[in-house]
């Protein structure tokens, strides 16, 4: 199993992480993994959800209390980037090519080797709201500050 800091991963300027995905050219799994935590942890899920609206092409959906964005239909066109008033999407938290992550099940994951802020671990994790661990999919969790706990609300 996986577990992403994002607080470590804000504080990088600019990603160093490497990924052997073997099946896609862009080897980018870890960014995906990154924008779903992002989307899990920090977006505010609006009720409305203004990015939703925004999309031209009909990527971002509302689902099940989580907002997925699908790369398939993604054109980066950007405008869930302008129109999110809390500024959670972000030009590095969108990207446009993404292949998901197989969590290298089979070999040692690179993307932990190669992040220089050694963010992203391996281990055994669970989710715990209170130590602000959040799992994201199978095999991968998220560290960070839940929005609401950071305005006091939760």
């Amino acid at each position: 199993m996986l577990l992403i800091d994002l607080e470590k991963c804000y504080k990088c300027r600019e990603c160093t992480v490497e990924c052997d995905y073997p099946f896609h050219h862009t080897k980018n799994a870890f960014k995906m993994l990154f924008e779903a935590g992002v989307r899990k942890v920090i977006c505010r899920h609006c009720e409305d959800a203004p990015c939703v609206i925004a999309c031209p092409t009909g990527a971002l959906k509302k689902q099940d209390g989580d907002l997925k964005r699908s790369s398939m239909l993604c054109t980066s066109c950007k405008t869930c980037l302008v129109a999110c008033p809390f500024g959670v999407n972000t030009i590095e938290t969108v990207e446009f090519k993404t292949v998901p992550c197989e969590v290298c099940t089979d070999r040692e994951p690179l993307c932990v080797k190669t992040c220089e802020k050694d963010a992203i671990k391996v281990g055994e994790f669970e989710e715990n709201e209170d130590e602000g661990i959040f799992k994201i999919c199978d095999g991968v969790f998220v560290k960070g500050i839940y929005w609401k706990k950071q305005l006091g609300i939760k």
